[in-house]
């Protein structure tokens, strides 16, 4: 299955500059130029192509942390009530910054969304009362390019505890830049914020996660030595995991699906869960005639 895939600013900027036979811009030439275009921008959108350049600079020293997310998954990880859940329970897993969450091609998230990049900002100030505070920064890619390099819609928005995320969102002020530019299905948007949340309360659940290996292991992962080919990879330049990979390729099974639960002192703390998944119609199965091949029988003709 092929996966979209994540293009930095400085990436494009280089494609751009390959495809006009130019010298291709180095990070200091790129910082430049950006603040070249400080006082020729509308501010909004000068921010907003600023805190994208951030964000690459921290999925960078973060090691490009990416999760590929199969398609049985993904109408499980967008019914997360965003009224049930508090901004303080949203933190990116695995102790990261930063993370790429790609999806197959062919089968976007609301048929438009090809990636989102995640951001934890340290401060964000609160719209409503001005005070400072945590926050998550999304860019939803939905295939919109300008000028040769890709355009994302960024919603960013508080992560506190007296507001759940659909508070946090409902207060965010109107931009221009809403209405600018190619339009994203608001009900994408909020699928897009619900899965990003969802990811953030599974946090390193193994159940789910599947650390990714270089393609040419692939054929060798065993119990025995998958945590050595993940440490390889990691090595090469490769930090990512498979959501959904096992359960895609399950047959004649009833998927296992993800479920907010409430733990810990007075079932305060949301977590997602793994619910089993069970045979389908297991009596169907067990009438499936089996043992043909036992103690080196050959198959009936």
């Amino acid at each position: 299955m092929r996966f979209h895939e994540y293009e930095t600013i400085l990436a494009g900027s280089r494609r751009m500059a390959r495809q006009a036979n130019l010298d291709p811009p180095s990070e200091e030439d790129l910082d430049e130029v950006m603040d070249s275009l400080r006082y020729k921008m509308e501010p909004s959108s000068y921010a907003m192509m600023h805190l994208h350049r951030e964000w690459d600079k921290s999925w960078a020293v973060d090691r490009k942390p990416y999760y590929s997310v199969y398609p049985s998954l993904i109408p499980m990880l967008t019914k997360l009530q965003l009224d049930k859940v508090s901004g303080s329970d949203i933190r990116l897993p695995h102790g990261l910054k930063s993370l790429s969450v790609r999806f197959p091609v062919g089968q976007e998230l609301g048929g438009e969304v090809r990636t989102i990049w995640i951001n934890e900002l340290d401060s964000i100030r609160r719209s409503e009362d001005g005070v400072v505070c945590r926050g998550l920064s999304l860019g939803i890619d939905q295939g919109e390019v300008l000028d040769g390099l890709p355009v994302y819609l960024i919603r960013s928005f508080p992560l506190v505890e007296d507001s759940t995320v659909e508070e946090s969102l409902e207060a965010l002020p109107k931009s221009w830049t809403a209405s600018a530019g190619k339009q994203l299905d608001p009900e994408s948007i909020i699928e897009s914020v619900r899965l990003v949340c969802t990811l953030c309360l599974i946090g390193d659940s193994p159940d789910l996660l599947e650390p990714e290996v270089l393609s040419k292991d692939k054929h060798r992962v065993s119990q025995d030595n998958i945590e050595k080919l993940v440490a390889k990879a990691k090595r090469r330049g490769k930090l990512g995991w498979s959501l959904g990979r096992s359960i895609e390729t399950i047959p004649h099974y009833r998927r296992p699906h993800p479920a907010l639960v409430w733990t810990g002192v007075g079932r305060k703390v949301p977590k997602i869960i793994l619910r089993s998944g069970s045979v389908v119609h297991r009596e169907a199965v067990a009438a499936v005639p089996t043992g043909y091949l036992d103690n080196g029988d050959e198959p009936p003709e």
